[in-house]
């Protein structure tokens, strides 16, 4: 666990062909904690590394956790989509720990107006799985989005959390809803 390994350790997951390698890599690093809290975010912004990399950064960064929080929160402001959904799921560990943690709850809710699809879905998903309670009147705003993927992630949050006033708006957005895979 020394943070001296952080840079080779994140060489080995971008740049390895091993399969193995590139897990034990994103272990240990997940293992050091704060250390690789900036480096991993690195690699999620970046255009070169490829979706496994990112999706092994997120998963560190999920792993880190609460002992990350005071970074992971300005983090959210990245122009990066993949940094913002990695830091939301993140996020929802920080909220799953500690519920009265109002900041990452807050985070989470204020993320489903994010500009980007899988940004809003993740939230969406995070806060179902919390089974959130005052999620509900922002997610039901969703059923109505444009998108259709934003509607499903809705959907799907509000029947995770399973308020009874959600159900009216489901069955209006499931009569309205024109796209199969989304119904």
């Amino acid at each position: 666990e020394d943070p001296v390994a952080v840079p080779h350790l994140i060489q080995a997951l971008l740049k390895d062909e091993d399969t193995v390698v590139q897990a034990s890599a994103i272990g240990a690093l997940a293992r050091m904690g704060l250390a690789s809290v900036d480096p991993l975010l690195a690699v999620l912004a970046s255009s070169e590394a490829s979706e496994s990399n990112k999706g092994h950064a997120a998963w560190g960064l999920a792993f880190i956790g609460a002992k990350a929080k005071d970074r992971l929160y300005p983090a959210y402001n990245s122009d990066s989509p993949e940094v913002r959904a990695a830091v939301v799921g993140a996020i929802a560990k920080v909220a799953e720990e500690n519920r009265d943690d109002t900041q990452a709850l807050d985070l989470l809710v204020n993320a489903l107006d994010d500009s980007v699809a899988d940004v809003r879905s993740e939230a969406a998903a995070v806060l179902g799985n919390l089974k959130y309670q005052p999620a509900v009147p922002a997610l039901l705003k969703l059923l109505e989005h444009p998108q259709g993927e934003t509607r499903k992630s809705a959907a799907l949050s509000l029947m995770r959390i399973g308020d009874c006033s959600s159900i009216v708006p489901l069955q209006t957005a499931l009569e309205r809803e024109s796209e199969p895979n989304i119904k």
